[in-house]
């Protein structure tokens, strides 16, 4: 482990190495900083992803079921939320909430609380993303690795250690790459320094060589964001461009929405955390109910983030089942965000986000096309995250393997969900609690 004393990126000038030198000796930190949070990272995902299938296909096997029963469905999130109470009451109390924004200030005393919260909701059907309790792994990391808790240099690692470790849900390095810019804009200096930016894109990379692999180790795998089987997207119909800005607006405007609806969920039952997290766990399971009994679509096209569940979306046979499905997704998601759940915002509002693209194709009779589907993730992400160039890189990734011209219409979604987002703002101003960007001590927002 390292001490740090000599890394201090906030030195004056003439008081410690120049600047190239710092930059130099802070990346050299941010190799170790980034293999570490990359493995831990994948650890989380790998526990987290093989239990969600255990619980939701594995244990239903097991029950000589095609499907978890509903008394498993509704079961299961209500477990999750017990367990998440639990962890919550250990130090850290799980970290903060979804509605917090973005926090790089969870240390080793309290990452444990954070995974064990993270891991009890997301596998049992919170429908919330993974990217927060990454962050806060990473940030961990950064936090071991720098022992000094009074070095700057420390709170440089713990950034370069949650940037490392969210790229590993988000694949393409690029991506992360400009979160970290979009989000340095929010903090100001206290993240835009080179000293800061450079050793996280060091941290980035060494993390990203742990999935793709280095000369003969194939490294161990790689998480692809992209949605397969997309027709050809070689140019922009004028079609599209007519459909695209109704279409970012209701993909935006549902994101917005559930914000909302978390807030007021949660200033509910700020005086009954525990009884809230149980009431939030039984909507979930009974709206997963409901939609399949309504449909008969599988329930985890309801519970979870949606980020597996991203193609089944895409196949929903009719404009009904679209909507009931939309429908149900809309409320889980809302009271997943405010009932005391620990996760990210983004992938279930992708999810919503896909859907409604997914309906224009349905009411039109024509191939789904990918120019709105990345129109409306990236309206659905600004919408949800106030960070555009994030929102339109997401869009872009997810589905470039129709064609390049599928920038065109994410950028028109990103614009029209971030102009929807600072109306709603100037509504309802306790919405940008969502865009706060924390590197200080670590705190607990919950019940606020």
């Amino acid at each position: 482990m390292i001490k740090g004393e000599t890394l201090d990126p906030d030195s004056p000038d003439g008081a410690a190495p120049g600047e190239a030198s710092v930059i130099v000796k802070l990346s050299g930190v941010a190799v170790v900083v980034g293999l570490l949070a990359g493995l831990l990272a994948a650890a989380f995902i790998g526990v987290q992803h093989g239990l969600s299938h255990w619980l939701w296909h594995g244990l239903p096997e097991m029950l000589g079921e095609s499907q978890a029963p509903w008394w498993l469905v509704i079961a299961l999130p209500l477990i999750g939320a017990g367990l998440t109470a639990a962890a919550i009451r250990l130090p850290g109390a799980g970290g903060h909430g979804p509605l917090d924004g973005l926090s790089m200030d969870i240390g080793p005393r309290e990452v444990a609380s954070v995974v064990l919260a993270a891991v009890a909701g997301l596998s049992f059907g919170a429908v919330l993303g993974p990217e927060a309790p990454l962050i806060a792994i990473g940030t961990a990391a950064g936090a071991v690795v720098v022992r000094d808790s009074a070095s700057p240099a420390r709170q440089v690692m713990m950034i370069v250690g949650g940037m490392a470790a969210v790229g590993a849900i988000f694949g393409n390095p690029v991506v992360t790459a400009i979160l970290l810019l979009e989000m340095a804009t929010v903090a100001g200096p206290k993240l835009s320094s080179m000293k800061v930016l450079v050793p996280s894109l060091v941290g980035l990379a060494a993390s990203y060589s742990l999935q793709v692999g280095v000369g003969p180790w194939v490294g161990l795998g790689e998480s692809v964001l992209s949605l397969p089987g997309l027709p050809a997207y070689p140019s922009v119909p004028l079609v599209d461009v007519a459909w695209a800005i109704p279409v970012s607006l209701v993909a935006a405007a549902l994101a917005v929405l559930a914000l909302r609806g978390g807030t007021l969920w949660r200033r509910w039952g700020q005086s009954r955390p525990t009884g809230l997290l149980l009431a939030s766990g039984a909507v979930v399971g009974v709206v997963a109910v409901v939609v399949t009994s309504v449909t008969g679509v599988a329930p985890t096209l309801v519970v979870m983030s949606g980020q597996t569940a991203m193609v089944d979306y895409l196949g929903l046979g009719s404009l009904g089942v679209a909507l009931v499905v939309l429908a149900g997704k809309f409320v889980a998601y809302a009271v997943s965000l405010g009932g005391g759940f620990r996760g990210g915002q983004i992938f279930p509002a992708v999810a919503m986000a896909t859907i409604v693209a997914s309906t224009i194709s349905i009411v039109s009779g024509d191939a789904v096309s990918a120019g709105l589907i990345a129109a409306a993730i990236a309206a659905a992400v600004a919408g949800a995250m106030r960070l555009p160039f994030t929102a339109v890189l997401l869009g872009v990734v997810l589905t470039i393997s129709a064609g390049g011209a599928v920038a065109v219409l994410a950028i028109i979604g990103a614009v029209v969900g971030l102009v929807g987002r600072l109306a709603a703002d100037h509504r309802w101003p306790t919405l940008m609690v969502a865009e706060s960007v924390q590197t200080g001590p670590s705190t607990s927002k919950e019940g606020a």
